[in-house]
């Protein structure tokens, strides 16, 4: 969605981004929490310029040669820490580094900030340096974290940020804006918008539109993950523990695609334990006498089990633990445990 319509749909976040401006109490640090492409980046800078802006407007001018610095990414008060290339956490190496270039006064801003997007993934050596600054900022300096799953920050560090939730987008926005701007169809469009968890980028994406002729067919990667999972659950098992080793071996080939990989088995569990209950309501529609299948076969509690190990298979995949050795748990935990032969 463009920058306009996700400054409409989080109004209630610029407001009071405007309010802290208007009243001059700029706070150390602030935490924006949400989904991403929730337009937390863009607030960022909308909150920067306000704090800067030489026309002492209401909000940013957007004119003047602040806030054109800021718009170009180019003012050296505005300081912006993110992954490094290849890797997949924030280091305390950066923070350092950070640390020393706010040590002296800004150049010219009345007000320094430092952006740290995806802060969640900061290691927990990062984490204590930074709570160190935060615990004694540098005079006219704020800070903003991004973070998508804040339950990762230390409490010492939340504790310390005004917070601002950014709500996510709703599902069935993101559906019709498919529909109304690509023409895709609906049925995947709905499926499209519910795997991608409110995130409007992630879901142009699986429905291929991305223009990178280096991103794998997500429709067919989808269709071929659930007819391999619904295969291994409904098969005996004697016979599957080969064919789950096999699957784990090649989703671990492909560890950039990991994040797609398990939200599509979101959907593909989620759906197993609403089936019987609201059948019409799973994501994968097209699915659906697979999931009937299923739910002849297999007993509904097991269901709810697994979902959780999934969630548990998430948290270690975040926390760095093998991507191999953490989905053959997983997988043979599901062989283990549906038990032999037809349920019910």
């Amino acid at each position: 969605m463009s920058d306009f319509d996700q400054e409409q749909y989080q109004a209630s976040v610029f407001l009071e981004l405007t309010h802290i401006i208007q009243t001059n109490k700029i706070p150390n640090a602030l935490l924006f929490s949400g989904n991403d492409n929730t337009g937390r980046k863009k607030a960022a800078f909308f909150f920067v310029k306000g704090c800067n802006c030489l026309a002492n407007a209401p909000i940013a001018c957007n004119a003047c040669k602040s806030c054109l610095k800021i718009e170009a990414q180019s003012h050296p008060d505005v300081l912006c820490i993110d992954l490094q290339k290849d890797k997949k956490i924030i280091s305390i190496s950066q923070i350092r580094e950070m640390g020393l270039t706010i040590s002296s006064r800004p150049n010219e801003a009345r007000f320094r900030m430092v952006l740290i997007l995806n802060a969640d993934l900061m290691n927990n050596q990062a984490q204590n340096a930074l709570l160190k600054l935060l615990e004694e900022p540098p005079e006219k300096t704020f800070f903003i974290l991004i973070a998508n799953k804040t339950s990762l920050l230390l409490s010492t560090i939340i504790s310390r940020c005004r917070k601002i939730k950014f709500k996510p987008l709703n599902d069935k926005l993101i559906e019709q804006y498919l529909i109304n701007n690509f023409n895709i169809d609906r049925p995947f469009a709905r499926i499209a918008s519910r795997t991608a968890d409110s995130d409007i980028k992630k879901a142009m994406m699986y429905s291929n539109l991305d223009d990178d002729e280096n991103k794998t067919d997500w429709i067919k990667r989808r269709q071929w993950l659930i007819n391999t999972l619904a295969g291994i659950i409904t098969t005996e098992t004697s016979d599957c523990i080969s064919k789950t080793l096999m699957l784990s071996q090649k989703l671990s080939l492909n560890p950039d695609l990991m994040d797609d990989t398990i939200a599509i088995m979101k959907t593909f569990f989620r759906d197993l334990m609403i089936f019987k209950v609201h059948p019409k309501k799973i994501v994968n529609l097209d699915f659906f006498d697979t999931f009937a299948d299923i739910n002849r076969m297999v007993r509904s509690n097991k269901f709810l089990e697994w979902t959780k190990n999934l969630y548990e298979t998430e948290k270690r995949l975040a926390s760095n633990c093998s991507l191999r050795l953490t989905l053959d748990r997983f997988f043979l935990k599901i062989v283990t445990n549906k038990g032999n032969g037809v349920y019910d």
